[in-house]
């Protein structure tokens, strides 16, 4: 009795895990380098020109932030998803090869093709 309860509850728990969903739209994600860029030439600008500095340093790091990563190449996507009940809901990756229109699951930050 014991074991078939603690089986139920696993398998109750890691249904609610996995979600059909639909991929609506695909983007290429550059947020990580861009905010590591901000963040760095936000410091780096409040120490070389003080409030000022720092408006300036944020926005030039950020862009130059983006582009490192592009260069570097440690690229994530974004994908758009839809679920069954129509929710919309955004996932960042770096699972590739998912095309608008496709059925996935989703299980945390994973991706899978649906079978």
């Amino acid at each position: 009795m014991n074991k078939s309860i603690v089986i139920a509850s696993v398998l109750l728990l890691t249904c609610t895990l996995v979600n059909a969903d639909e991929v609506m739209t695909v983007e290429r994600d550059r947020v990580l380098g861009g905010g590591f860029g901000g963040l760095s030439g936000f410091m780096l600008g409040a120490a070389a020109g003080g409030p000022l500095g720092a408006l300036v340093g944020a926005g030039v790091g950020y862009f130059a932030g983006q582009g490192v990563q592009e260069v570097a190449g440690p690229d994530h996507s974004l994908y758009v998803l839809r679920d069954e009940e129509g929710n919309i809901s955004h996932l960042r990756t770096s699972a590739k090869g998912f095309e608008v229109g496709q059925q996935v699951e989703r299980g945390g930050s994973q991706l899978a093709a649906r079978p």
